[in-house]
């Protein structure tokens, strides 16, 4: 059956925050899903070892620990940009921001930061600023061949509109005019349209621009759980748009909707259930943990989408249970078993007849080994490298074979390495990527 707010509210499960939406009674009490493993007992291949190869290409930002978290990193146009912030209320590094947009150039081997414009709609007049007005840069989205970031928590401004950000001609453009856009999670280009999936104080919302982002309205709100839209991704012919899922349980059940978007723009509530989009995932009631549950980075690859899901951490982030691989939306899922079976996956990339995913698994001593898997099927999964550091890779990209690697943190312990930007070069892959 449906949850309702009365039998939430009994369980005392949620609280208000951010004007209304929905969030952990405590979202530092949420047990960590990482598992701690023993070498023995976490299977790695040697061969493909690149810890003394690796190279710290920098830590660029200024940040406290947490918010230097380097949540997405994204290839475009030759550079790598990089994520980072927090937009949580709690500590570590509550409400960081303004964020500035940094990149880092192969070429050179610098970081950059560039300054973003804002043309104010009523008056004209026109301002720069070195930084977003965002608590957190969580995702880069390339639409139509042009860069945009959507405006995940703005800091010190007024709710009523929302944030996004164009790079165009080579300059940034700051637009606010996404209305009761408090939170912009997510941005896509279907079918000639933009639409953005915001978080509000009433409702998860999807809103629509027929004219490149300069005028937004609502174009429908998803039944189901909480306020926060968090996800698009186009599958088969339809975009879809995802908030809150929840796993198996014996409490409320786990049927939820996704938002469906066909090319003529009718909108469908498609009714799933956490027993087939959250195959093996399944929620006890224990204090201080919530059952809910979102999808992180998707791809769609060999006619299949494969979604990382994890629990709704720290306010809004993911703390990352699996990777599961879909044929169809309304089917059951499957979930991902890596050759290292502890491994939880953090980013996946596709790039021409193959997809890769980063992963990472906590030692006992307390360090990390981070792993990039390559699959060209979503079946078979081959480990093409590996290196060990004291905490994990948040995020990855590949650029001309070089990958690139974002260190990131949980809220206890707070890893200093956060932010650390590490390289490893194609020629040292020896052939395996």
């Amino acid at each position: 059956m449906m949850i309702t707010k009365k039998k939430i509210i009994q369980f005392s499960l949620i609280c208000t925050a951010c004007a209304g939406i929905l969030v952990s009674v405590s979202p530092l009490s949420l047990p960590a899903t990482t598992q701690v493993v023993s070498a023995a007992s976490s299977k790695a291949d040697q061969s493909t070892d690149v810890t003394s190869k690796l190279q710290l290409v920098g830590q660029p930002f200024s940040t406290p620990a947490y918010a230097r978290n380097v949540w997405d990193m994204q290839v475009f146009d030759g550079k790598i940009y990089l994520g980072h912030g927090n937009s949580s209320n709690a500590e570590p590094s509550p409400n960081a921001g303004p964020i500035p947009i940094v990149y880092y150039n192969p070429q050179t081997s610098q970081f950059v930061t560039e300054k973003v414009t804002y043309t104010d709609p009523k008056t004209g007049k026109q301002s720069t600023e070195d930084a977003t007005s965002e608590e957190q840069i969580d995702t880069f989205k390339i639409l139509k061949g042009k860069l945009y970031i959507p405006g995940n928590d703005s800091k010190s401004e007024q709710w009523s509109f929302g944030n996004f950000y164009k790079l165009d001609g080579g300059e940034w453009n700051k637009y606010r005019n996404l209305p009761d856009g408090i939170h912009v999670y997510d941005m896509a280009y279907y079918h000639g349209k933009l639409l953005a999936a915001i978080g509000t104080d009433t409702a998860p919302k999807v809103l629509i621009s027929d004219d490149n982002g300069e005028n937004w309205k609502e174009l429908a709100q998803i039944k189901g759980l909480g306020t926060r839209a968090y996800k698009f991704f186009e599958f088969k012919g339809t975009l879809y748009a995802a908030a809150i899922l929840m796993p198996n349980n014996n409490i409320w059940g786990d049927q939820t909707h996704l938002l469906a978007i066909d090319k003529k723009f009718n909108v469908t509530q498609q009714q799933v259930s956490g027993t087939n989009l959250l195959p093996g995932m399944t929620y006890v009631q224990t204090a201080g943990k919530t059952p809910y549950m979102k999808m992180g980075k998707t791809v769609v690859f060999r006619k299949q989408l494969a979604y990382i899901v994890g629990d709704v951490y720290n306010d809004a982030q993911l703390a990352p249970k699996a990777l599961i691989v879909t044929k169809n939306i309304a089917d059951p899922a499957r979930t991902v078993t890596f050759p290292d079976t502890h491994a939880l996956p953090t980013d996946i990339i596709t790039r021409p007849n193959k997809t890769y995913v980063l992963t990472y698994t906590k030692q006992a001593d307390g360090s990390y080994i981070n792993r990039v898997y390559m699959t060209k099927n979503l079946t078979k999964w081959t480990q093409i490298l590996q290196f060990n550091q004291d905490t994990y890779a948040k995020s990855f990209e590949e650029l001309d074979g070089d990958f690139y690697f974002g260190l990131g943190t949980d809220t206890k312990p707070v890893s200093e390495s956060a932010g650390k930007i590490l390289k490893v070069k194609a020629s040292d892959l020896k052939g395996k990527s």
